[in-house]
C-alpha cells in the first residue's frame, strides 16, 4: 500500500514537471526564498488527552490527530495545483479526506477550479488553520468528505471574492444497508462571499458568508446550510462570531436517529432535524509568541417532522453548550508552522424530552497538543 502511494505521488509530480525545466526551477530558487512551482509539506498534530465523563475520570492517552501530505505549486502562469493526501484516519469509520484539483487563471478577476476540492463553506470556524483545530467545534459541518466538481471564483473588486461551486454531493457509498438510493448522482451547490476591509495592510474586518444546498440520495430530500462568519482584528486582540444553520431532511451524523431507535426498536425512519449554532471566539496576543484563547458555543436542535410517539413535529429536543479555554505558544514569530497548546473543554448536552434525558452528559477534556508543518521541498 505504501509503495502504491509513493508511485502515485511520483506520477503526479511527473505530470506537472514538463511545464517547467527542472534546472530553471533550481536557478530561480537561488534568487528567491520560496519556489512557487513545487512545495511539499507534511502536516502533523498530536496530543495528550485527559477525559472526565459524568464526573468519572476515564483515561489519559496520546493520540495522533492528523497526518497530511500536501503538494502545492504552479505548473505555469495560468495553472496552479493542490494535492493533499490524508495519511491517518481520525476515527475507524471516518473517510480519508483527499484533495486533488487544478486552479486555472482566466484573467485577474476570474479563476476556475476543477477536481476533488473542499466545500466552499463560509464562517471563520470552517476557515480555521492547522494550529487552531484544537478549538474547532466538531459538530457543525456534518460531512467528512470532499467531492469532485468545479468552482468559479470571481473577484469584482479588491478584497471581495465571490465563489460558485457545483460538486457531486455524495460519494455513492451507502451509509446503511437499508438506505434508499433514488438519486444516482446527487449534486451540491454553494455560493460563497468572502470580503474584508483593510487598514494599513491589516485586515480589520473579515467576513465569510455562504449558502449551500445538497441533494440527498432520496428524491426531494436536501441538506441546506447557511454559514455566516465575521472577524474583527484589533491587534493584539481579535474576536470571531459565527452563525450556522443546518437544515437536514435526513440527519447527517445520525445521533438522534440512533437514540430514537434505542428507545423504540420499531422506529425505522431517519430523523429530520434542524440545528442552529452560535460560536464566539476571543483571542489575545498576550506577549510575543503567546496567545490566550477563549471560546463559547451554543447549539440548539429542533425536529422538522414527527414520525413517532417520542419526537413530534417542530419540537426542541437538544441544547448544547461547549466552552474552550487555552493558551498557545508559537516559538517562531510570524510563522505558525510550529505550535504548542494547552486547552480545557467543557461540553454540556441537555435533551429536552423526558425519554431522552438519560442521554444528557457533562464532559470535561484537558488537551496538551503539538502541531507542526514540515517543508519537505520548497
Amino acid at each position: 500500500m505504501k509503495k502504491t502511494k509513493i508511485i502515485f505521488l511520483i506520477l503526479f509530480l511527473g505530470f506537472f514537471y514538463p511545464f517547467r525545466n527542472f534546472a530553471e526551477i533550481i536557478k530561480q530558487k537561488k534568487t528567491t526564498d520560496e519556489n512557487p512551482h513545487l512545495n511539499i509539506f507534511l502536516d502533523f498534530s498530536s496530543s495528550l488527552n485527559s477525559t472526565v465523563k459524568q464526573e468519572l475520570y476515564e483515561s489519559s492517552r496520546f493520540s495522533e490527530d492528523s497526518l497530511n501530505l500536501k503538494v502545492i505549486g504552479k505548473a505555469n502562469d495560468k495553472i496552479s495545483y493542490h494535492f493533499e493526501k490524508q495519511l491517518l484516519k481520525k476515527t475507524e469509520n471516518s473517510e480519508m479526506l483527499d484533495l486533488a484539483y487544478l486552479k486555472y487563471k482566466w484573467n485577474d478577476k476570474l479563476y476556475l477550479l476543477f477536481g476533488k476540492q473542499p466545500f466552499a463553506f463560509g464562517s471563520m470556524e470552517y476557515a480555521s488553520g492547522l494550529y487552531e483545530n484544537r478549538y474547532r467545534y466538531p459538530h457543525v459541518y456534518k460531512s467528512n468528505e470532499n467531492y469532485v466538481g468545479f468552482s468559479f471564483i470571481y473577484i469584482p473588486i479588491k478584497d471581495h471574492e465571490l465563489q460558485f461551486q457545483m460538486i457531486n454531493s455524495n460519494s455513492m457509498k451507502k451509509k446503511e444497508e437499508n438506505m434508499v438510493q433514488e438519486v444516482n448522482y446527487p449534486m451540491g451547490y454553494s455560493v460563497n462571499w468572502n470580503w474584508s476591509l483593510l487598514d494599513n495592510n491589516n485586515k480589520i474586518i473579515q467576513n465569510r458568508w455562504s449558502y449551500s444546498i445538497f441533494q440527498e440520495n432520496e428524491n426531494k430530500k436536501f441538506w441546506k446550510l447557511l454559514a455566516l462568519g465575521s472577524k474583527l482584528n484589533l491587534k493584539p486582540f481579535s474576536i470571531e462570531a459565527d452563525y450556522i444553520l443546518s437544515d437536514e431532511d435526513i440527519e447527517k451524523n445520525g445521533d438522534i436517529t440512533k437514540i430514537l431507535r434505542s428507545l423504540n426498536p420499531n422506529y425505522n425512519y431517519t430523523a429530520s432535524v434542524k440545528y442552529g449554532t452560535y460560536l464566539v471566539k476571543l483571542k489575545y496576543n498576550l506577549i510575543p509568541k503567546w496567545n490566550l484563547i477563549a471560546k463559547g458555543v451554543y447549539e440548539i436542535g429542533t425536529s422538522k417532522k414527527g414520525n413517532n410517539d417520542i419526537l413530534g413535529e417542530n419540537k426542541l429536543f437538544k441544547k448544547a453548550y461547549t466552552y474552550y479555554g487555552g493558551i498557545e505558544f508559537l516559538p517562531i514569530i510570524k510563522n505558525n508552522d510550529l505550535s504548542f497548546n494547552l486547552s480545557y473543554q467543557n461540553q454540556i448536552v441537555n435533551y429536552s424530552l423526558d425519554q431522552m434525558k438519560e442521554k444528557n452528559n457533562n464532559n470535561h477534556f484537558i488537551i496538551l497538543g503539538l502541531s507542526y508543518r514540515i517543508k519537505m521541498i520548497s
